[in-house]
C-alpha cells in the first residue's frame, strides 16, 4: 500500500528537490510515496521555468514521488491533490482566507505562502513516475525577491519549533485526497478544489499577451486550462503559457 512519507530522504543542499529526486530515481528503483525534502534549493523551480526564493533552513521544500495507475487524462489531479493537501494543512494552523491560485500557488489574504510545481517522467509513451513538488513558507520573514506579495506561517502568527508537525500533516492530507481520488475519481476532488479556488466567479484583469483584458473565472478543466467568461458572456480557455492575472 502506499504511504506518503514513509520513506524519505533528506539532504542539507540540493540544486532543486525535484531535479535530486529525479536524478535518485535515474539510478535506482523508488519507493512509492518517497519524499525528498532540503534545507536550501540553490536552484528552486516554479511553473513555467521561474524560480523559487527561500532562505536557508526556513521553509518546507520536498518533492514526494508517485508511481501511480491513473490515466493520463487525469494527470491534473495530481496538482489539484497536492494544492488541497498544502491548502487544508495550512487551514489548520491559519484562521484566515486560504485559497488556491491557478495554476499552482497558495494564497493566504492574496499573499503567496506555497507553491507547486508537479513533473512527470515518460518512458515509450508511458508515464513511469510524477515528481510532486511543494515549497512553503514557514519562518521566512523577508520576501524582497518576490514580484508577488508573499507571506509565511510566522507572518500569520504562528511560530513553529518542529518543522515535522508540518511534513507529518502534509504527507496525512496529500494520503487523505490520493484515497479520495481511488475511491470516488476525478469528479469529486475536482469539486472540492473548485471550492477553493481563488477569484471564482470574479471579474479580474488577466495579462493575454501585451493586453490587458478583463475575465470572469468560470473554471479549470480536466487539462488544466483556465476556463474564463470574458466582457462578452462568451467562455475561453487559456493554457499556463498564455495568460497572467494582474496583480
Amino acid at each position: 500500500m502506499l504511504y506518503f512519507g514513509k520513506n524519505r530522504v533528506h539532504c542539507t543542499k540540493v540544486d532543486s528537490t525535484n531535479e535530486e529526486l529525479k536524478r535518485i530515481f535515474s539510478q535506482k528503483d523508488l519507493e512509492n510515496g518517497t519524499l525528498l525534502t532540503a534545507e536550501f534549493q540553490t536552484g528552486g523551480k516554479g511553473q513555467m521555468g521561474s524560480k523559487w526564493e527561500s532562505e536557508y533552513g526556513n521553509n518546507f521544500l520536498g518533492t514526494f514521488f508517485l508511481r501511480s495507475s491513473m490515466p493520463l487524462s487525469d494527470l491534473f489531479a495530481l496538482n489539484m491533490m497536492a494544492s488541497l493537501a498544502i491548502l487544508e494543512t495550512i487551514k489548520e494552523l491559519v484562521k484566515t482566507n486560504v485559497e488556491i491560485k491557478w495554476p499552482n500557488d497558495i494564497l493566504v489574504n492574496g499573499d503567496k505562502i506555497a507553491g507547486v510545481l508537479i513533473e512527470n517522467k515518460y518512458k515509450n509513451g508511458s508515464l513511469i513516475g510524477s515528481f510532486l513538488g511543494i515549497g512553503l513558507n514557514l519562518n521566512q520573514q523577508s520576501f524582497d525577491k518576490f514580484k508577488r506579495p508573499a507571506t509565511s506561517l510566522i507572518k500569520q502568527g504562528v511560530t513553529l519549533k518542529n518543522r515535522e508537525v508540518i511534513v507529518e500533516r502534509i504527507c496525512f492530507h496529500l494520503q487523505q485526497f490520493y484515497s479520495l481520488y481511488n475511491l470516488k475519481g476525478f469528479e469529486t476532488i475536482n469539486f472540492i478544489y473548485h471550492q477553493e479556488l481563488y477569484l471564482k466567479g470574479e471579474e479580474h484583469a488577466y495579462l493575454v499577451g501585451k493586453e490587458t483584458r478583463f475575465f470572469t473565472l468560470q473554471s479549470v478543466n480536466k487539462q488544466g486550462d483556465l476556463q474564463l467568461f470574458n466582457q462578452f458572456g462568451k467562455l475561453e480557455e487559456f493554457g499556463l503559457k498564455a495568460i497572467q492575472f494582474l496583480i
